[in-house]
């Protein structure tokens, strides 16, 4: 059975390597600082339908809109219409 080396977990104490200078290394070169996103105000990313998706994407292209406007339109339609057949309910 092949020996497996242990990696060295303590790169900054072994090679006295500072947080400032992992920025500069080449691979971390451009690269930006992942934020947490915050689902509150947007919705997550989910899987949906392939052809639902290609169909919702030429509708936002044939109406000259971006995904988000499009989206937002649905929405509000959709709600606007479950509002109004819960007043005509009552």
């Amino acid at each position: 059975m092949p020996q497996v080396k242990k990696i060295k977990n303590n790169l900054l104490e072994d090679e006295n390597i500072t947080k400032s200078d992992i920025g500069n290394f080449v691979s971390f070169k451009g690269t930006k600082i992942k934020k947490n996103i915050n689902y509150q105000n947007i919705l997550p990313p989910m899987t949906c339908d392939v052809k639902l998706v290609q169909k919702f994407r030429n509708l936002a292209k044939d109406k000259q809109w971006t995904n988000t406007t499009l989206m937002n339109n649905i929405l509000r339609d959709y709600f606007d219409r479950l509002e109004n057949s819960k007043n005509e309910d009552d």
